[in-house]
């Protein structure tokens, strides 16, 4: 009530229909806040689920993925460094370490669409808001239009040629 309360008090609408306008665009403002927030607790929960998955990642688990990647990967020379990096004889390169990435971007790349769908639902919102307030312009043209024909109406009439 407090946040309608205040953006009444800044738009100063008019009449009851100006009124209903403001109450539409302030709860479309509203749910446009509510789901950003739901949108960051989303991805605080990945977060925090990406990190505990990470802190249970064992040494089991490091080799069973190693042992695979052996299998699939290219053949390697006797000195197990790909054959295609050097030549035979020569020094050993350095093998690189792996990329960490944060928890963050992993959340980004594991998404199962909830984030996604938060951006969608507030663009939806977003496009509501527009288009409401576009009615507010178009509506306050009309207003201002009516009210100038009623004031020059109103001139019209109660001009009189006074009579000598």
């Amino acid at each position: 009530m407090v946040f309608w309360s205040l953006i009444e008090k800044a738009a100063k609408p008019a009449d009851d229909i100006a009124r209903l306008l403001v109450r539409g665009l302030t709860d479309i403002c509203w749910e446009i806040r509510r789901e950003g927030s739901i949108k960051v607790e989303i991805i605080k929960k990945k977060q925090q689920d990406a990190v505990a998955k990470s802190q249970g990642y064992t040494r089991a688990d490091y080799e069973r993925e190693r042992r695979a990647a052996e299998r699939t990967s290219t053949p390697r020379d006797e000195d197990d460094e790909p054959s295609m990096f050097r030549k035979k004889g020569s020094e050993p390169v350095e093998k690189k370490q792996e990329v960490t990435i944060s928890p963050l971007a992993q959340v980004y790349l594991h998404d199962d669409g909830t984030i996604e769908g938060c951006y969608r639902r507030i663009a939806v919102l977003e496009f509501r808001r527009s288009a409401l307030l576009r009615e507010v312009e178009r509506r306050n043209q009309i207003v201002a239009r009516d009210a100038d024909r009623a004031a020059a109406d109103i001139v019209d009439a109660e001009f009189k040629e006074v009579e000598d």
